[in-house]
């Protein structure tokens, strides 16, 4: 992997990270260990395992686009979708993704301002 593009992951990472932290008041470390070893997840919040993906171009968008257009005041939009031989996959607004989890993930009073996040 190219130095630009680790780069531009890691920073993806804190910033999501960072996300997390003002929405559920949480810390979340970056898994340091995905850099040695194949298949380990980017961040680690409860029992989720956050893959932070940053590309130039990913198709998703257009049926976000799509599924925000229809929705009604009031509604969230998510999108499911499945490639051919693979899982389904539900995709929502990081935001909707947050006031969901925020239910099941309480903040942790000892946590501080993230630094980095790593």
């Amino acid at each position: 992997m190219a130095k630009i593009s680790r780069v531009r992951g890691a920073t993806y990472e804190r910033e999501v990270a960072n996300e997390i932290f003002d929405a559920l008041g949480v810390r979340i470390k970056r898994n340091l260990k995905q850099y040695q070893q194949k298949d380990e997840g980017d961040l680690i919040l409860g029992d989720y395992l956050i893959e932070c993906k940053r590309r130039r171009k990913i198709a998703v968008y257009e049926f976000m686009d799509q599924a925000d257009a229809s929705c009604e005041y009031g509604q969230t939009p998510i999108v499911i979708m499945r490639a051919d031989g693979e899982k389904s996959l539900a995709v929502m607004h990081l935001p909707d993704l947050l006031k969901l989890l925020r239910e099941e993930i309480p903040p942790d009073p000892e946590q501080d301002v993230p630094q980095g996040a790593d």
